[in-house]
């Protein structure tokens, strides 16, 4: 039997209510009035509907609901081929409309149906999780995020029709429809909150609604226009031109009672379950107003080398607003699954944090903090931890995979032509004094400097400008070794940029040698910390951290550090394709595709021989998810798509 939720209430255009009133109700955001506000609720293992708008006529079953957990709270698991809401919306010829839902899908490459508002006859509107369609005008706009699709959204949309005369209307939610032939899905997923407004609400009133959301259930606000998170007394409490290269994955733990907001355990949705804070009070009060919020850098979690003098680790880095009052502290958790890349045996995750919050980890702002051994999957924990040592209210922290000694270094340039000018300064993390430091020329069996120290830091050891190898051993017998590249302050300098960017998927040409004065000159590329190359000229089609370094006749050596960033066009160019898995076990694979407008589409799959092992044709597709098996042998394949915006080719491995 379908469980059919209906809201009998005609649509009031205008709410005429007192300040005094507004004041004593919980209201998301403080934003009154809401015409519909539907939420999930939890009692133990059992999920109702809960209905917020004080409104008798507004019916709400109280039947059991399956429920799943959604950021720590209740949710409703909405499959429409058992669950509708139909949410009348009475007669009136002016369609002023604001809403809000919080929903997750079960599966994001799909494009589903979120609601359909309809007359007495046909559809008029609708939205997926994709896209916003008006029928009447046959035209749709699709939503800006189309690079990696999110299960979870807070979807969002407002409108202000007028129609000649007035008709009957209702808003359907996740239901195909049955009269009209379209085609997306039915909606398959969870829903958690449904805010509906019978006017268009101002800026300052859809932040501070959508600020709430967004707080309760870790979504980032990346879908309007303000990113500025508000409370409910339209005062800002997390500014984007405060978190500049930290705007994505923002999440916050905190409390606002206007809103009834007490949200103390967050994760973003984003990547749900890979970083959880959870705040904790000693007298069991969070102040109102009182917020914590992290966000990161939208980089890899790749484990490889970042940067000279620090073990190898991810590009991710976050940053954590906390001021902590005398009974609150956080508890951190980091789910390591999430780590990409082949990590070293015997070595453990380590943080690093910056307490000064300036993201330049110097040894007198920073630490490291030893967590647990690459070779657990168990997440990492850092209980009641002092995030707010320096007072300053904001840190920066990475993750960091190292051994149980390692060593930081860090390098003041030389003086070309003047013997032992530059110096090495490190500092030694873990390990047992006393410590043998020994520092080699790269490659070479020939000691440069050897010595013995107790201490676990020293500066100033002095070196002239060139590449050494420099080992640490201390009394247990642990060693670790790293080379390090110490360059003049004076010398030639190509004619470089510090930062590209790669646009439309095009490469970028790099000349190092491009207006040097004559000489004879070396060069070298690093990309990544790794060798590539010894010509002037680089083609660079990745982005990433690249270093040239340039050796003149009067054997100066200098380096130039090139930062390469992409706009990721070669992923939206024209259109979105998406093969997954791959490697694929069984040889079972799906294409998602999706074109800015509908193409004919032809699907091959070929052997590394060239020969065509089958064929699928698409007539006038837009969306779509192709289900295919590849049945040959294990080893490598061609899936091909050729369509009216171009060909691409992805390599297949079937294990």
């Amino acid at each position: 039997m379908n469980k059919k939720i209906f809201l009998l209430v005609i649509l009031i255009t205008v709410f005429t209510v007192s300040l005094t009133f507004s004041q004593q109700k919980v209201l998301p955001g403080a934003v009154s009035e809401p015409f519909f506000w539907l939420k999930s609720k939890s009692a133990g293992e059992s999920y109702y509907w809960e209905s917020l708008v004080d409104n008798k006529e507004a019916k709400v079953s109280l039947q059991k609901q399956d429920g799943a957990v959604f950021n720590f709270n209740p949710s409703i698991v909405f499959d429409t081929a058992h669950d509708s809401l139909i949410i009348p919306l009475g007669v009136n010829s002016k369609r002023r409309h604001t809403l809000f839902m919080v929903y997750k899908v079960k599966d994001s490459l799909k494009e589903q149906f979120l609601w359909t508002i309809n007359d007495a006859q046909k559809i008029i509107a609708t939205a997926t999780n994709k896209r916003l369609v008006d029928l009447k005008k046959y035209s749709y706009q699709s939503y800006q995020e189309k690079i990696k699709p999110h299960k979870a959204n807070i979807h969002f949309f407002q409108q202000h029709v007028t129609d000649s005369v007035a008709k009957l209307s209702s808003l359907i939610i996740g239901q195909k429809s049955k009269s009209e032939k379209l085609p997306p899905e039915d909606f398959k997923g969870s829903i958690s909150e449904i805010l509906v407004y019978s006017r268009v609400l101002n800026g300052l009133e859809t932040q501070k609604a959508a600020s709430y959301l967004a707080v309760k259930y870790g979504i980032s606000l990346s879908q309007f226009d303000n990113k500025n998170y508000l409370n409910s007394k339209g005062e800002t409490i997390w500014d984007v031109d405060k978190h500049k290269g930290f705007t994505s994955s923002i999440t916050a733990v905190g409390r606002d009672d206007a809103s009834g907001l007490l949200q103390v355990k967050s994760s973003n949705m984003a990547e749900e379950g890979l970083l959880t804070i959870e705040m904790k009070s000693k007298t069991n009060t969070i102040p109102n107003n009182y917020f914590t919020f992290w966000s990161d850098n939208g980089k890899n979690l790749l484990v490889k080398k970042q940067e000279q003098g620090e073990p190898i680790g991810v590009s991710r880095e976050w940053q954590l607003d906390f001021t902590n009052p005398s009974d609150l502290s956080l508890d951190w958790s980091f789910n390591p699954s999430f780590i990409k890349g082949t990590l070293p045996k015997d070595t453990y995750y380590w943080l690093l944090v910056d307490y000064s919050g300036k993201g330049t980890y110097d040894e007198n702002d920073s630490e490291y903090i030893r967590l647990a051994s690459t070779a657990s999957t168990e997440k990492l924990v850092l209980n009641d931890f002092d995030w707010n040592k320096h007072k300053s209210g904001t840190a920066k922290f990475t993750l960091k995979v190292a051994p149980e000694m390692f060593s930081r270094v860090w390098i003041t340039e030389a003086i070309c032509g003047v013997t032992g000018s530059g110096e090495l300064n490190y500092t030694i993390e873990g390990g047992e004094a006393p410590f043998t430091v020994t520092v080699k020329k790269e490659g070479s069996e020939a000691v440069v400097k050897q010595w013995n120290q107790a201490a676990k830091s020293q500066s100033g050891v002095q070196l002239s400008s060139g590449t050494y190898d420099y080992i640490v051993k201390d009394k247990r017998g642990n060693l670790y070794a790293e080379t390090v590249f110490v360059a003049d302050k004076e010398g030639t300098f190509p004619n470089l940029k510090s930062e590209y960017l790669l646009t439309d998927g095009n490469a970028v040409l790099l000349d190092a040698s491009k207006d040097l004065p004559t000489g004879n000159y070396q060069y070298e590329w690093f990309y990544e910390g790794n060798f590539v190359d010894d010509n002037p000229k680089i083609l660079i089609d990745q982005a990433g951290d690249y270093e040239l370094r340039l050796i003149n006749d009067l054997e100066c050596k200098t380096s130039k550090k090139i930062s390469v960033l992409t706009d990721g066009q070669e992923i939206t160019d024209r259109s979105v394709l998406i093969l997954y898995p791959n490697p694929t076990p069984d040889g079972k694979f799906a294409l998602a595709m999706q074109f800015p407008k509908k193409t004919n589409a032809t699907i091959s799959i070929y052997s590394l021989t060239g020969s065509l092992l089958k064929e699928k044709k698409y007539s006038q597709i837009e969306t779509y998810l192709h289900e295919d098996t590849i049945t040959a042998p294990s080893g490598m394949y061609l899936v091909q798509v050729k369509s009216d915006f171009g060909t691409k080719a992805f390599k297949v491995i079937v294990k």
